[in-house]
């Protein structure tokens, strides 16, 4: 049962999350077509699949891995989120967002007013890791970025 849920979160998750990959691939791919060296190998009469293996893949390969290392980030705000509004993961299944809703009962709120706290954090620090990360990545692969 709990694998199930952990299922069905990723499922809706990643339904709704690939629309906005798929654009930038699209985008990266559209753009690319129309650079200088794509133009060159067909003008030398390379066959489609190599442009698009040789030419054109390796240059969309860095902005899709800094996408999905933010969408990662997405993701977990999404679960968090959806587990706090008690549409996530179910009960004896561990979730921030169902720490979060348990620790902000008004008897617990009273009592132990800082429960809340190591799941925000947590949450916090995961997201923020992801996203540094992605920004890290995106100064590694842009080809634009240049040591002075």
């Amino acid at each position: 049962m709990r694998l199930s849920s952990y299922f069905n979160i990723m499922i809706i998750i990643g339904i709704f999350g690939w629309p906005g990959m798929t654009r930038l691939i699209r985008g990266q791919f559209l753009s690319l077509r129309g650079q200088d060296f794509v133009i060159a190998a067909v003008m030398i009469g390379a066959p489609t699949w190599r442009i698009i293996f040789l030419h054109i893949l390796p240059n969309v390969v860095g902005p899709v891995v800094v996408a999905a290392t933010l969408g990662l980030a997405g993701a977990i705000l999404t679960e968090s989120s959806l587990s706090f509004l008690g549409l996530g993961v179910q009960q004896p299944t561990p979730s921030w967002g169902q720490t979060l809703t348990t620790a902000l009962q008004l008897p617990i709120l009273e009592n132990l007013p800082w429960r809340w706290l190591p799941s925000a954090v947590a949450i916090a620090f995961a997201v923020l890791s992801m996203n540094f990360f992605g920004d890290a990545l995106r100064d590694a692969f842009d080809p634009r970025m240049t040591l002075d």
